[in-house]
């Protein structure tokens, strides 16, 4: 039995049904039919199989996941399985994580170069590389452009060197502009002068002042090589000689007063010059350097995989070498420099001269490893590949 309304099925022993209280009928085909379309439509459904299939058909036609084949029972239970579109969701994932690596390659960027910055300013200091400094230093050919060495009336252009100054300094003499040279190249004024950068050097690092340059300690110098000056001159020079280039000598005092240690305090300001001693020192130099390091961990807490590690980290690092080679050889060219700048082009190019050699080492080292960490990373996508 089968209840036209609702189509519940009954044994034969019913004669209404309990849902709905409607009078049963025989079960037939057509009542079979009757009751799956009723049941479609409170579901608010259509038939899914069409009128026209048998009782066979459609037995092979249901079949569940396991295999089986039998006929749809007229009521039937839909289980709705929702697929969730995870493309937006992806694409800001990656968005975050790409905006997470840029910002940590940046941060490690400035690390290296703060680190490299520091080693920098520690060899400018090194009492080797001054003493370097001073003796490939070219003191003949620097400008003359303190007033306190040439004179209003000495007749000199403005380009004048200090070999040219010298030369009109000691006029009547016959000393030569190469005797001069050579007088330099062969005196203690080149060890004077790498003592005395030392002590501004140790000055800077330390704040232990040096010794102060007077007129009374380049006169000191004079004597000293009065021997080989008379060597050169072929005479000896008298007490009248040798007292009007101390004469000379003493005109240099305000440009001494100028570089004296107190002064440059006094321009550059004592925070300045502490700014500079604790950049400078080993422990600023292995901080930022461990900074730079850790941000291989930061890369790895944002993408979770060994291969972007290495290669956010590896590309980081050699742009970081190739910037230092690059500024390196740029100042070595004096390319940041015009001809204007003569005092200045003159010193920076003795500077790269001397500390050129460890700053190409400094520069390829970080290369060569940010090189290697990209073919690190390069095989070990292959191997996951393969």
């Amino acid at each position: 039995m089968i209840c036209p309304n609702c189509g519940k099925e009954y044994n034969e022993k019913m004669t209404c049904c309990i849902s709905c209280g409607a009078d049963l009928v025989p079960f037939d085909k057509d009542s079979e039919q009757t009751a799956m379309d009723i049941s479609q439509q409170e579901c608010g459904t259509e038939p899914l199989i069409p009128e026209s299939l048998g009782e066979d058909e459609l037995s092979a036609e249901i079949i569940d996941s396991s295999g089986y084949a039998g006929k749809r029972e007229s009521q039937s239970n839909e289980i709705i399985v929702p697929v969730y579109n995870r493309a937006n969701t992806t694409m800001l994932s990656g968005a975050v994580k790409f905006t997470g690596s840029l910002i940590t390659s940046v941060l490690m960027l400035a690390f290296i170069f703060l680190s490299v910055a520091a080693g920098l300013f520690r060899l400018v200091t090194d009492e080797k590389r001054i003493s370097e400094f001073a003796h490939t230093l070219d003191v003949m050919a620097l400008p003359a452009v303190s007033s306190s060495i040439l004179s209003a009336d000495s007749g000199l252009p403005d380009d004048a060197t200090v070999q040219d100054a010298i030369y009109v300094m000691s006029s009547g003499t016959g000393l030569s502009r190469d005797d001069i040279r050579s007088i330099y190249e062969n005196s203690t004024m080149k060890n004077f002068l790498a003592v005395q950068l030392s002590g501004y050097a140790e000055y800077i690092r330390s704040g232990e002042s040096p010794q102060k340059i007077t007129s009374e300690s380049l006169k000191n110098v004079f004597r000293e090589n009065v021997s080989l000056i008379d060597n050169t001159l072929g005479y000896s020079l008298n007490n009248h000689d040798i007292e009007l280039a101390c004469s000379e000598i003493e005109r240099a005092e305000p440009f001494l007063e100028v570089i004296s240690a107190e002064n440059i305090e006094y321009n550059l300001g004592g925070n300045t010059l502490t700014f500079l001693r604790i950049f400078g020192s080993i422990p600023a130099i292995a901080v930022t350097s461990v900074l730079a390091v850790t941000m291989l961990i930061v890369f790895y807490a944002i993408n979770k995989k060994g291969t972007r590690v290495l290669t956010w980290g590896g590309g980081t690092i050699l742009a970081g070498g190739a910037a230092v080679l690059a500024v390196t050889f740029l100042f070595s060219a004096q390319l940041p420099y015009n001809e204007s700048d003569r005092l200045v082009r003159s010193i920076i190019k003795c500077t790269c001269d001397v500390i050129s050699p460890d700053m190409y080492r400094i520069g390829t080292t970080l290369a060569a490893a940010g090189a290697v960490m990209l073919i690190w990373a390069e095989t070990l996508r292959r191997n996951v590949k393969s």
